[in-house]
């Protein structure tokens, strides 16, 4: 019998690609098509854009970049959640900050 494949590797959110990806995000205004690309370029990692209102107040941003606030996507459980936990993380939501 043979052994089934191996599962490919959780890809590595790092904070060098959050922020790279970040930028792309702000420069295409979160728009829908930048992140199908994201996620064609990134197999494995979910990225979902959201308003700076929809994230809880009490949860700390895990990192920002030019205007763009960056939480950390953990599915490791039953239902999706934001967490802090980098070895948790299988994504990326990011919110576009207003400037007011």
């Amino acid at each position: 019998m043979n052994a089934p494949d191996a599962l490919p590797p959780k890809p590595q959110i790092t904070p060098e690609l959050a922020r790279e990806l970040a930028a792309r995000v702000k420069a295409h205004n979160g728009s829908a098509e930048m992140l199908t690309v994201m996620r064609l370029e990134h197999p494995g990692l979910r990225f979902a854009v959201c308003g700076e209102d929809d994230i809880p107040a009490r949860l700390p941003t895990w990192l920002t970049h030019d205007g763009v606030s960056m939480y950390l996507l953990d599915a490791t459980e039953h239902c999706v959640s934001l967490t802090t936990n980098e070895d948790r993380a299988c994504g990326l939501v990011f919110t576009l900050n207003s400037d007011d």
